[in-house]
């Protein structure tokens, strides 16, 4: 669950900063866990000096850890216990204000498909998914089968991002780099089919429209 979707509904933005750090700190680990495991039997040198990098990053995941299960973690179940009560129009004015975001994303990543413009279409994605799922009772049952489109969406975006992420590692005239760089076209390829499918189907304005 996308913590800003929640916070936002619930009316919670005072936890806003713990739970980014906790977080932020979960995707460190994660990300250089991933480039650790992938690099094993590929690039020793490379491996090497990325492996000491994950105490580090672990140790910033531990402190995140204390400072939630200490502070951040017993003020939110206070404040669950009076939940807000979430207002429909106050969801949907949210999901638009979201959609349209991405559309402008998903244009200026049509035209300029760099990691960068990339990223963002993969962070709205994710927000609008997870909104989309927090408040599925609340908005028309047509606009319901858009949660079908967005999973492949953000799956492809995160798989091209992770790509681009380990490209970074790579030494450019090595052989691994120039195999990455291969799979990267495939991916940006399916990529840019499926952003393609959002626009092409008009599905992000057609859906701010069933939500007026």
């Amino acid at each position: 669950m996308s913590h800003w979707s929640a916070l936002r509904l619930l009316r919670l933005r005072e936890f806003d900063r713990a739970v980014k750090r906790l977080q932020d700190a979960l995707g460190d680990v994660r990300d250089l866990q991933l480039q650790i495991a992938w690099l094993k039997g590929r690039d020793a040198v490379l491996l090497r000096r990325r492996a000491p990098l994950l105490g580090k990053v672990e140790r910033a995941l531990q402190s995140a850890l204390q400072e939630w299960h200490a502070q951040t973690l017993p003020r939110l179940l206070d404040a669950a216990a009076q939940p807000a009560k979430l207002s429909d129009r106050r969801t949907r004015k949210m999901l638009r204000k979201r959609l349209r975001r991405f559309e402008e994303r998903l244009e200026a990543a049509l035209s300029h498909p760099s990691p960068a413009a990339l990223h963002r279409v993969r962070i709205s994605v994710k927000q609008l998914r997870y909104l989309f799922e927090l408040t599925r009772s609340d908005f028309p049952k047509p606009a319901k089968p858009l949660l079908a489109e967005f999973p492949p969406l953000q799956y492809a975006l995160g798989e091209l991002h992770d790509l681009d992420g380990r490209l970074h590692l790579l030494r450019r005239s090595s052989d691994l780099f120039r195999e990455q760089m291969e799979d990267r076209a495939r991916l940006a390829r399916i990529v840019h089919a499926g952003l393609k499918h959002w626009e092409d189907l008009r599905i992000a304005p057609r859906a701010r429209r069933m939500l007026r």
